[in-house]
């Protein structure tokens, strides 16, 4: 058996962990864990107590990636490609294993690993599959059956009408799956779990201060992924121009002339007005100078009593250096961890910046994965405009922008957002909810909306339903009520 310091018996015969096994504390925290290598049902084979310069590379959505290095001697040659890894509780499989020479002549193993999610790159291919009104959970479960991962906890569930073609690797699709439903995903490697989360990260409440635990600090801006006009292509060529007065394209206001343009390719929207909101937060993102902060730290949480300092890839984090005049709080995107050097690791917060060929290739890049169902005849998708003129058509933000009277917000369920008005009826009692729009130029239009009724029972009087006025430039109105209840 090995001892719980840094130090062990270097004979083979000794380096044998015996069941059962118990993790010693020291490697319940990554700082100064050493790789053991696991069997399939993640019972420990050997402890690589000789691995050094050990780092862990991991930026979010997309890398968790751990390399280190072992000295050549008898016993190494066991260590091969896709074997099980286990440092402090993540499971990495090893991917390249290469014999190299140092300066000095003396040679080394480097070992390169990869987390064991990705596995779903080379999972085998599952059938085309279409889903009217579904959640993110559905869609992940349907995604990882058959590749012995389940889901885990679900803390955001909102409803997407989806069709999935089939014809990718797994993990391509959950990714994309990340993006439409606008979560994430949280690999359990250890016992093989996806949970799904809202992408915003969880407040930690560790600071970063000079002198403290921030070596340095520093902030870069550019302009590399500015765009101020976007022209959004959906489903066979779809335009916003119907519900945009007539212009192709969403744009701010900036001092370039021409202004820098991209075609944002999203074919799995069939519906002008989510096209033309999908293409407006994408606006927003693109449209301003990207900011990135990269900082020295050191990681307190190595040290007893300072074990609330650990801070994770996703946490919020707050870093104040009065030298370089930063302070902010915001997210872990890209982590560098020195294993056996915690005081050396890096971290990068907020943005993770790519280059200009590979950000074009992003905005251009057709999407053939997933697609809205396509429920509606292409003309009446050309006319239909309720949405985009609705504000907080989904109560996403409570009834704002709505004259309420007797309705609430039930935020367990919608049909395209995370929420959706409720009432329950009362006999004698009166409950509506108004919204006032005003439309541009156009002769006619098409309303769209869906509604769930469960046990209703009118009165003499009683009447469930859409009322619509409409006000004309000669100051005349007329109404229409649609009633949603047959009698």
């Amino acid at each position: 058996m090995y001892n719980t310091g840094r130090r062990y018996n270097t004979d083979t015969f000794y380096n044998q962990v015996f069941l059962p096994w118990h993790p010693i504390p020291w490697y319940d925290r990554l700082g100064f864990a050493v790789p053991v290598v696991v069997n399939a049902h993640m019972e420990p084979v050997f402890l690589l107590q000789d691995a050094y310069d050990i780092i862990l590379h991991q930026t979010l959505g997309s890398e968790d990636r751990l390399e280190f290095k072992l000295p050549l001697k008898p016993g190494m040659e066991k260590l091969e490609t896709g074997v099980l890894l286990d440092l402090s509780g993540s499971i990495y499989r090893t991917i390249v294993l290469a014999n190299k020479e140092e300066n000095t002549g003396a040679r080394h193993l480097h070992i390169e690993a990869w987390a064991s999610w990705y596995d779903l790159l080379k999972m085998p291919e599952i059938p085309a599959r279409e889903w009217e009104n579904t959640t993110a959970a559905e869609v992940l479960n349907y995604l990882i059956f058959g590749t012995g991962w389940q889901a885990g906890s679900v803390t955001f569930t909102p409803h997407r009408p989806f069709v999935f073609r089939g014809g990718c690797n797994r993990l391509d699709a959950l990714r994309e799956l990340e993006r439409i439903f606008q979560v994430e995903l949280g690999f359990q490697t250890r016992n093989r779990l996806v949970a799904i989360r809202e992408a915003r990260g969880e407040d930690r409440h560790v600071f970063f201060l000079r002198g403290k635990n921030l070596r340095r600090a520093q902030e870069e801006k550019n302009i590399i992924e500015v765009v101020t006009r976007v022209y959004p292509r959906g489903r066979g060529g779809l335009t916003i121009e119907t519900v945009n007065n007539g212009i192709p394209y969403l744009e701010v206001a900036s001092g370039y002339t021409p202004p820098p343009s991209a075609v944002l390719i999203a074919e799995e929207f069939a519906d002008p007005n989510q096209l033309k909101e999908y293409a407006q937060a994408f606006l927003d993102a693109v449209s301003q100078p990207r900011v990135s902060y990269e900082c020295g730290i050191v990681d307190l949480a190595v040290l007893p009593g300072f074990e609330e300092e650990q801070v994770k890839l996703g946490d919020v984090v707050t870093v104040y250096d009065e030298d370089s005049g930063i302070n902010i709080n915001t997210r872990v995107v890209r982590m560098k961890y020195f294993v056996e050097e915690p005081w050396r690791s890096d971290i990068e917060l907020a943005v993770v910046r790519k280059d200009l060929a590979a950000t074009l290739n992003q905005v251009r890049r057709s999407v053939t994965l997933f697609e809205t169902a396509d429920n509606l005849g292409r003309k009446d998708i050309e006319h239909l405009s309720v949405f985009n003129l609705l504000l907080n058509s989904r109560a996403e933000s409570s009834t704002a922008y709505w004259i309420n009277d007797g309705w609430m917000v039930d935020s367990t369920q919608g049909h395209s957002g995370r929420a959706s008005f409720r009432a329950e009826g009362v006999f004698g009692v009166s409950k509506t909810l108004t919204q006032t729009v005003h439309p541009s130029w156009r002769d006619s239009y098409v309303l769209s909306l869906r509604a769930a009724l469960t046990n209703v029972q009118l009165g003499p009087s009683g009447r469930a339903g859409v009322e619509i006025t409409i006000h004309y430039e000669d100051n005349t109105s007329e109404t229409q009520f649609v009633s949603l209840v047959l009698r």
